[in-house]
């Protein structure tokens, strides 16, 4: 606080100091304003009355050699002779050297001749003595009445024997130069910041005794005591009390005594049923230590989850790199060998059922993977239309041919002859068959039978497709998993059989989005038989 007073006391003498300083300027240049303007009374009388001092009883003109400038000159001499003051009229052109103006004044000069409307000019500095002076300048402008001595024509000689200018009305003849001595404003201004800073000390010092005087006995001796007395409660002695009156404590402090001693008996009370309440806490512990040695348990199972599932993706990832190759690079190789010219036309077409088969497989996975990314984020809906089931087979045709061309299989296509229309998303329900099939041929020897059925069920409630192959069969402990995504069963690592791991969970999602599901029965070496059931729902032609 000491310090931020003094601060504040320093901050208010600096700036006392410039204020005074202010106003001594002021004065100064209020003191030679009215100078001036006096001094210029005295040039413009003389000015005026120039004809009738030169001028005698008779009539007859007779110059007496008293001019403006010869009387503003011993004006100002007599001025200064008698006071500090140094008052002068000079020009940069002067007819007599004492009036001839220092470097000051001809900066003066200079100011006055380039702005016409400035009226006076004025700072501080020192002349010939080395002493400071307050310096003021004001203009002497060319009037009618100086043009019998400064007027034209240039060069004749006027009645004062002195040639003439040139000069016209209104031209800057010199200045009127006033100098005030500034050391009884300085010393006055000293005194008087002396006198005002050691009034504000000894009143600072004063307050400081005081506050001293009242912070010992009504806040530090207090303080003091509350000290001792948590001292003592924190070294176990909760009987401990203040009484607010012994020390003094007002105001905030004897509130603080209260709470204190409030605080004590809480304390106090407290450590009688402490035990208990340990006890308490300490079971409430080991119930909290079981709860998470269970959470440790069930982490750890999570965590287990986690590294299966992380493993499943990255067998998944290499895998798919590897599907994605095989295709790319079968095709690079047929397409090398259709460039021999000497190819002949049945290994052309082989080749070429070879490629066709390849770029199918290609545009397969690279499906699946855009529709499970298409799910991942919510993005595939459903767009029903009225579907023939024969349209749809016939379609699948067209698509699997590669496939099964080249494999050389044989494929069998039925649909219930009384099989009705029915309303579904075609595309998603050709790409589910598409799967199934081409999961069928790919588990298959070469020359083996699949066979691809399309019905009503008995009821009439669902719409069924079923894909049956000859094929190697699934495991029984594989069946739980073969519709999750990023997983195979234990053959697909055993056997030179490759697969993305999508197919059939795209099935899946595209029969449940239909309302439907998929089921599948299989024997190891036997083959597998999929279902796919979706709710029958009949066309409204009307609509419209």
């Amino acid at each position: 606080m000491t310090i931020v007073v003094f601060l504040l006391l320093v901050v208010s003498i600096v700036a006392d100091v410039w204020l005074q300083n202010r106003q001594s300027e002021e004065a100064l240049h209020e003191q030679a304003y009215i100078l001036s303007e006096q001094m210029q009374a005295v040039w413009d009388f003389m000015a005026v009355n120039q004809d009738r001092i030169n001028t005698d009883a008779d009539g007859d003109y007779n110059f007496k050699g008293l001019h403006c400038s010869i009387v503003g000159t011993s004006v100002g001499a007599l001025f200064t002779d008698r006071t500090d003051y140094v008052i002068r009229y000079v020009s940069d052109m002067p007819r007599n050297e004492q009036n001839r103006a220092d470097e000051f004044e001809e900066k003066a000069i200079a100011a006055f001749r380039q702005n016409g409307n400035l009226i006076n000019y004025a700072s501080f500095g020192t002349i010939d003595n080395g002493e400071e002076y307050y310096r003021f300048m004001v203009p002497l402008k060319m009037t009618s009445g100086c043009e019998e001595c400064h007027g034209n024509p240039a060069g004749e000689v006027d009645v004062t024997g002195f040639p003439k200018e040139g000069m016209k009305t209104g031209d800057i003849v010199g200045v009127a130069s006033i100098s005030i001595p500034t050391d009884t404003y300085r010393e006055n201004l000293i005194t008087r910041t002396l006198l005002r800073t050691l009034l504000s000390v000894a009143v600072l010092a004063a307050c400081l005794l005081v506050i001293y005087c009242v912070s010992m006995r009504f806040v530090v001796h207090p303080l003091g005591k509350f000290e001792a007395a948590i001292r003592k409660v924190g070294a176990g002695d909760l009987k401990t009390r203040i009484d607010a009156e012994d020390i003094h404590a007002k105001g905030e402090l004897e509130n603080l005594s209260d709470y204190f001693n409030e605080m004590a008996e809480e304390l106090d009370s407290l450590r009688l049923d402490l035990e208990t309440k340990v006890d308490e806490r300490t079971e409430q512990l080991a119930d909290a230590n079981n709860a998470l040695a269970r959470q440790a348990r069930e982490l750890e199972k999570v965590n287990s989850q986690l590294q299966a599932d992380d493993k499943y993706k990255t067998h998944y990832f290499t895998m798919m790199s590897h599907e994605l190759r095989t295709p790319l690079t079968a095709i690079r190789a047929h397409i090398g060998i259709l460039k021999d010219p000497d190819l002949d036309e049945n290994k052309r077409q082989e080749v070429i059922r070879s490629i066709q088969a390849n770029t199918m497989s290609l545009a397969k996975l690279v499906n699946n993977i855009l529709d499970s990314a298409k799910f991942e984020v919510g993005a595939i809906k459903l767009e029903k239309e009225v579907i023939d089931a024969s349209d749809l087979i016939s379609q699948l045709e067209k698509v699997i041919s590669p496939l099964i061309d080249a494999k050389d299989m044989r494929p069998s296509y039925s649909v219930d002859d009384e099989m009705p229309l029915f309303m579904g998303d075609e595309d998603k329900l050709l790409h589910i068959l598409e799967n199934l099939c081409t999961n069928a041929v790919k588990y298959s020897e070469d020359r083996r039978s699949i066979w691809v059925n399309v019905y009503q069920s008995k009821d009439g409630k669902s719409i069924c497709f079923d894909v049956s192959d000859e094929g190697v069969g699934i495991p029984e402990e594989d069946l739980g998993i073969v519709f999750e995504k990023f997983k195979q069963g234990e053959r697909a690592t055993a056997r030179p059989v490759s697969g993305s791991g999508l197919g059939l969970s795209l099935a899946k999602e595209y029969a449940e989005l239909h309302g439907g599901r998929i089921t599948v029965r299989s024997k190891e070496g036997e083959g597998s038989i999929f279902k796919v059931a979706i709710p029958y729902e009949e066309p409204d032609f009307d609509i419209g």
